[in-house]
This record gives structure tokens, C-alpha cells and sequence, in this order.
């Protein structure tokens, strides 16, 4: 089989695994990783800037993915005092609530797909796929 088709195939599969556990929550796969994406900041927070390289999406993608966090309450968006273009996103109390549960899944479901490989393999395979987001 075709790599590219192995690799859509892949993330299908993790895309439908993550969003499975995510709906418990009323939340989307994606929206459950950037959740756990600003845990990893100071105070909870980062610009869109930094979630549309992490994530590889579109300003205006991110823009709706945020907007329906916020109707959900689970962050807050505020423009940046360096720069006014540009948004801070916050988690609330509520996404901080939601926050262990989340972190809690994905390092699970990451030690589940590291499970079958040595740590070489798991090496080449980082290598692999950073390649193929450098070649975008």
C-alpha cells in the first residue's frame, strides 16, 4: 500500500479514537489536544499564533475552533498587549477542570501507540513524519 494512503489511514483512525473519547465532554478531538496544548504555557495561555503552527491549521480555522471554545467557556480570547493583531487564548476554569482528564488521555493513548516499537523505531518514525510537515 501507498505510504501517503498509510499515513491518511492513520490519522483517520486517531482522528476517530480521539474525538470518541473527546464527545463524553461535548468536545472535538482537536479541541480536546488544544486544551492540552495550553497546559503547557504559563498561566494556560499562548498567542492563535503559536496553536496554528502546533496544529498546522489555517487563521481562520483556528479562528472558529476557538470561537466555539468560548461559547463553551472553556477559554477566553483577548487581544495581545505587544501586539494588537494578534490574540491571547486563557483557559477558563472550566478548561482547566477538564484539563487533567484530557492530559491524562492523551499520554495514555501516546504510550498505547509507542507500545509495539523500540525506541529507535519511534525514532525513525518522528523523523519520517517531521519530514513530511517540513515538505508541506
Amino acid at each position: 500500500m501507498l505510504i501517503g494512503r498509510l499515513v491518511k489511514q492513520a490519522n483517520n483512525a486517531m482522528n476517530q479514537e480521539m474525538n470518541a473519547f473527546a464527545q463524553q465532554y461535548g468536545l472535538t478531538g482537536t479541541q480536546m489536544s488544544i486544551i492540552d496544548f495550553l497546559t503547557h504555557f504559563p498561566g494556560n495561555s499562548c498567542d492563535q499564533h503559536q496553536i496554528e503552527n502546533e496544529f498546522g491549521i489555517k487563521r481562520s480555522t483556528t479562528t472558529v475552533l476557538l470561537q466555539r471554545m468560548a461559547k463553551k467557556n472553556l477559554i477566553e480570547c483577548y487581544p495581545s498587549p505587544e501586539d494588537r493583531r494578534q490574540k491571547i487564548v486563557t483557559l477558563t476554569a472550566e478548561g482547566q477542570k477538564l484539563s487533567s482528564d484530557v492530559s491524562a488521555y492523551i499520554t495514555q493513548y501516546e504510550e498505547k501507540l509507542k507500545a509495539d516499537f523500540s525506541e529507535q523505531d519511534i525514532s525513525k518514525i518522528r523523523r519520517f513524519l517531521s519530514t513530511m510537515i517540513e515538505e508541506k
